[in-house]
């Protein structure tokens, strides 16, 4: 072999880390066989076998991860130290050891200004972009979630449509019932604003550390329900409770608006006969001085099946128990009791031990969940009313109601 070729090959000839020989020219052969036998193992390069230069290449690797731990051991030790010299250096990032005694820096295009309050997730169930058209008050006004910024700077807020695996977990976890649902993070009773009287908008989700924004309280309307109140043993129920078509109506004996409308429903009922049913559920308002007794007393007749006629009295007579305190008031709810034929002595220690209360509680507190505030207010099918309708308003809605059943039963 000339000595030029002996040179050409030379260059071709690398060593990789792994110690293996890779050569193009070795690989097809180009060598005749006894040069090949004549080189072996004898190859060099810059004067160092193959042997050196893989024990040389092994040092070297060793060296580089003993470097390595040492860094990594030194930045754990030393903190936010590594952080300073960096931005000393580039220019760039902030040690927390900075950023303790900034109350304002500048990044880029923006400026970043320190608070003394957590962030607060703020987290908008509500339907999905495609359907929002269809709902437009489903997701809350734009002007009331910057209002919230505003007042709360540290705000992050996450819109979630409620038919995704995400919204569904979080309307079961916080007990959505209508839509929107403006759902708050614990961190929300750490703030200044929550601390302060806006805490009346605010209620504490059972089973759960979140908050949510009362809907009603700020005069916001209802875009969807979610699911309709559950009908129960403790209901007092007028009709067939299997009927097709169910009305179920939160009202407040003291309400004068209720005085009247519960005499036309219960008159209505009776044309619809099996095809409808009435649910009453007791809605005491606070600004009420005797509602809660008045509630109680129609559950304490409920016991004795006289819950329609006592509430008939109750309507009726307002007037004459609405401004009475409490003995008189349940003094006066105990001769209706007594002119009802009732077993007085029964009736009289359920009121006086309020043995309904937590059982009306819960009614004021299901309400509340549907953002129903007022009274009267009903559910007729899936579609909710709230406040007085005409007769034959009523009439027609309920009809159109008992029409779609029987349309769908046909199909």
């Amino acid at each position: 072999m000339s000595e030029k070729n002996k040179e050409n090959n030379k260059k071709d000839i690398t060593v990789s880390k792994k110690g293996e020989v890779s050569n193009n020219i070795l690989e097809e052969s180009s060598f005749p066989q006894s040069e090949k036998q004549g080189e072996k193992e004898d190859v060099f390069l810059e004067g160092k076998s193959i042997d050196e230069i893989i024990e040389e290449e092994n040092n070297s690797q060793q060296k580089q991860n003993y470097l390595a731990i040492i860094l990594l051991l030194a930045g754990a030790l030393l903190g936010s130290l590594f952080v300073d010299v960096a931005q000393l250096m580039s220019k760039k990032g902030y040690s927390v050891k900075a950023l303790r005694k900034a109350d304002m820096f500048t990044l880029e295009d923006k400026t970043w200004v320190a608070y003394n309050e957590p962030i607060v997730n703020l987290t908008i169930l509500s339907v999905g972009e495609d359907k929002l058209a269809e709902c437009p008050t489903c997701r809350p006004p734009e002007e009331v979630i910057d209002l919230f910024k505003k007042v709360m700077p540290t705000l992050a807020i996450k819109n979630v449509d409620i038919e995704s695996e995400e919204g569904k977990k979080i309307a079961e976890k916080n007990k959505v019932k209508i839509l929107p649902a403006v759902i708050f993070s614990e961190d929300l009773a750490k703030t200044e604003f929550y601390s302060g009287e806006a805490k009346i908008l605010f209620s504490k989700i059972k089973d759960s550390n979140n908050y949510k924004l009362s809907l009603a309280g700020l005069g916001l309307p209802i875009g969807k329900y979610v699911e309709l109140p559950e009908i129960n043993d403790t209901n007092p129920i007028l009709g067939n409770k299997e009927a097709p078509v169910k009305i179920i109506l939160f009202s407040d004996h003291q309400c004068p608006f209720c005085a009247k409308f519960f005499k036309e429903i219960v008159s209505v009922m009776k044309a619809f006969g099996e095809k409808a049913v009435l649910v009453y559920k007791d809605l005491p308002l606070e600004f009420h001085a005797q509602a809660m007794n008045a509630a109680i007393a129609g559950e304490c007749a409920k016991d004795q099946d006289k819950f329609w006629e006592m509430s008939d009295r109750l309507y009726n007579t307002q007037k004459q128990w609405g401004d009475l305190d409490d003995d008189k008031a349940k003094t006066f709810f105990k001769k209706q009791a007594i002119s009802l034929k009732m077993d007085i002595e029964k009736f009289g220690v359920c009121l006086d031990e309020s043995q309904h209360k937590e059982e009306i509680e819960k009614s004021k507190k299901e309400a509340e969940e549907f953002g129903i505030s007022g009274t009267p207010s009903m559910f007729i099918g899936d579609e909710f009313i709230g406040g007085v309708i005409p007769v034959e308003q009523l009439k027609a809605v309920i009809q159109s109601k008992i029409d779609a059943v029987e349309h769908n039963q046909q199909k």
